[in-house]
């Protein structure tokens, strides 16, 4: 078993999970209801993944990470 295959994929479900924290608080000291939170989650992530995508095509390697910089 390839440990950097591994690595690959549980990076995915740990991209949503650090994402969708902001909006579980958010929802959890009532300051969106929780359809904003999903819109909002759906947005992180969609700029997670625009910044993976710019960063790989540019040759940024920051960007590359995304927003939760793994």
């Amino acid at each position: 078993m390839s440990w950097e295959i591994l690595w690959s994929a549980v990076k995915e479900p740990l991209r949503l999970l650090v994402l969708a924290i902001i909006p579980t608080l958010l929802t959890y000291f009532g300051a969106i209801d929780a359809q904003w939170a999903l819109v909002l989650l759906l947005v992180l992530r969609f700029i997670d993944k625009y910044l993976h995508e710019y960063g790989k095509n540019e040759g940024y390697e920051d960007l590359r990470k995304g927003l939760t910089r793994f």
